[in-house]
């Protein structure tokens, strides 16, 4: 570090990294590092900073060994590919290649979001047909296709992360095969319902290559689909339990942790002692004997901390060989969110461990102001919006093949916003086979029906239920 400014290694690497806002010198001008965007730590890292002139950049940062200079030679790559293409780029403002690390200065683009469907979707579905056909028909694509690397800029798509852009050999548009597998895994990166309202965006990709859209063709691509969405899925859930950009993991002989990696930053939590130590003065949500529920405060955050009880001797031996509650919490919770079926924010599970021994765990959640179907709906009659939502969470479940496993009332909350939220998720199951997944849902259905006293409420949700379909 010279002046006190630290090089590209020491900013990469967690453990040494100062806080932000910090500076850092590159070709001999300084920008001040204002916010974290991607973290692979050791490895990479994007950041948003501000120029001597104070102007915003987006400056990507790869460590000087191992990996990182392969990422930054596929990088390199991926700028070539694309510079004669139409494709829409961030400037790139300077390359930078020291002894302690290479680094690449791009454009920042204001006033720009994550591309979503948003209310717009024929014309943000012909962007999207646009860029593939433009990318494709040029032999390009790219490899690690996700709604985070596509920005919507006004009425243009302008595509990020250029180091997974891959070029074919003879420069020639890209066969048929990769060209469907690739358009599979930019559509698998939505939500199984918005999937369903992604045909036209098929049927324009189609025709812009000149092919039909026939029945065997949808057949076709419908299976090929499911193939790279199940692939997606699994990607997902192992980066909830190791490092990466959204996950902060840890496990050694004494815990195994899991969280959102800015809320464990803020949470100070040090060991299970620091967690154990809130539920003193706690709100006390539920006292049993198989778990204790509180509510308190961690870092900025209202959140909620359950605690899977150890009763007995007998007990503790037969979970400890077992992944806790909490971590089945943790991973349903995640899958809900990436289904698009409303939960509250998984936060973090904390296993006590000794050893390979598990023994007390907790999971955290965040806090939701809400009220239990079974109390709302004992004064008055769901709303429409409420049914629909009610309908939605069912039908994504049994989309997903997932059975939730104990669907009372009181596991689905209603907000002062008129939102839905499914909780109590550590005895949901997923189903590979589907006539089990169809009887699991079914016994969802039978529980919550069980719920209503009341004949002329529980006549209304059965007939909800049997009129149940995706919302689109």
């Amino acid at each position: 570090m010279l002046n006190n400014i630290p090089d590209i290694d020491a900013i990469i690497d967690s453990d040494s990294r100062p806080e932000l806002p910090f500076d850092i010198e590159l070709r001999q001008e300084r920008f001040q590092c204002q916010q974290v965007l991607r973290d692979l730590p050791g490895r990479r890292l994007v950041i948003k900073a501000l120029d001597s002139a104070g102007k915003a950049v987006i400056i990507k940062l790869f460590a000087s060994e191992g990996k990182a200079q392969k990422d930054f030679q596929r990088e390199i790559q991926g700028i070539n590919a694309v510079k004669d293409s139409e494709i829409n780029t961030p400037a790139l403002l300077a390359t930078v290649k020291e002894a302690h690390g290479s680094a690449l200065i791009y454009q920042f683009i204001g006033n720009s979001q994550r591309f979503q469907l948003g209310d717009s979707s024929p014309e943000r579905l012909k962007l999207l047909s646009t860029l593939m056909l433009t990318l494709h028909l040029d032999g390009l694509y790219q490899d690690d296709i996700h709604l985070d690397n596509l920005l919507l800029n006004g009425h243009e798509i302008v595509l990020l992360d250029l180091g997974s852009v891959k070029q074919s050999n003879d420069g020639k548009a890209l066969d048929k095969d990769t060209s469907l597998t690739n358009l599979a895994r930019l559509i698998a990166q939505f939500s199984l319902q918005e999937q369903m309202t992604l045909k036209p965006l098929i049927e324009m990709y189609y025709h812009g290559r000149g092919w039909e859209y026939t029945e065997d063709e949808q057949q076709q691509f419908t299976t090929r689909l499911e193939k790279v969405w199940q692939k997606r899925k699994s990607q997902y859930l192992k980066k909830c339990f190791r490092p990466c950009t959204m996950t902060f993991y840890q496990q050694n002989f004494r815990w195994q942790v899991a969280a959102k990696r800015e809320f464990w930053q803020q949470s100070q939590i040090q060991s299970v002692d620091d967690i154990e130590a809130l539920f003193t003065d706690a709100q006390i949500l539920k006292a049993g004997n198989t778990a204790t529920v509180i509510r308190t405060q961690m870092g900025v955050l209202d959140v909620v901390i359950k605690r899977y009880n150890i009763k007995s001797l007998g007990h503790a031996l037969s979970r400890c060989w077992r992944p806790s509650r909490a971590a089945i919490s943790w991973r349903n919770a995640n899958l809900l969110m990436f289904m698009g079926i409303s939960t509250t924010m998984p936060l973090a599970f904390i296993e006590q461990r000794f050893g390979p021994l598990r023994r007390i765990a907790y999971f955290i959640s965040e806090y939701r102001e809400a009220e239990e179907l079974l109390d709302v709906y004992q004064q008055r009659m769901p709303t429409e919006s409420e049914v629909h939502q009610i309908q939605d969470i069912f039908a994504g479940l049994e989309i997903a093949q997932l059975g939730h496993g104990d669907m009372k009332a009181q596991n689905l909350l209603l907000d002062a916003k008129g939102k839905v939220w499914l909780i109590d998720l550590d005895a949901m199951r997923e189903y590979t086979n589907k006539k089990q997944a169809v009887m699991a849902n079914l016994q969802d259905k039978k529980r919550f029906l069980k719920n209503w006293k009341n004949p002329e409420l529980e006549a209304f949700f059965r007939v909800m239920l049997q009129r149940q379909k995706i919302r689109l």
